[in-house]
């Protein structure tokens, strides 16, 4: 695997489930790959427990007037924090920084 191909799969970690390539690929052969494609799986198992609490917040809080606009706003903060998170470790690979996410980069669920 090039050194290109290492970079293009780190590039996709932070795009959703892409995060998968890097995982089926030499991660455990390479630091940088299996650093980026951790903090990937960390970002998009977060994306979806806090859409699975969007769904319960909305299921609950949807019906009511004038509270009714808390889960948008929860949509609206879920999808910001998400993209500039995704930036951030787009940003970390295309520096060849191996910095953590915020608040979520502490997590390690690749050895």
């Amino acid at each position: 695997m090039t050194s290109q191909d290492i970079k293009t799969f780190s590039y996709l970690s932070y795009i959703g489930p892409f995060f998968l390539l890097g995982l089926f690929s030499d991660s455990r052969k390479n630091p940088r790959l299996r650093f980026h494609t951790n903090q990937g799986m960390v970002l998009a198992i977060t994306e979806a427990v806090a859409l699975v609490i969007h769904y319960i917040v909305d299921m609950l809080l949807g019906h009511l007037p004038f509270i009714s606009i808390i889960p948008s706003v929860l949509l609206i903060f879920i999808t910001l924090c998400a993209i500039a998170m995704s930036l951030y470790g787009i940003c970390n690979v295309a520096c060849d920084k191996l910095n953590p996410l915020p608040v979520i980069g502490s997590v390690s669920l690749l050895k």
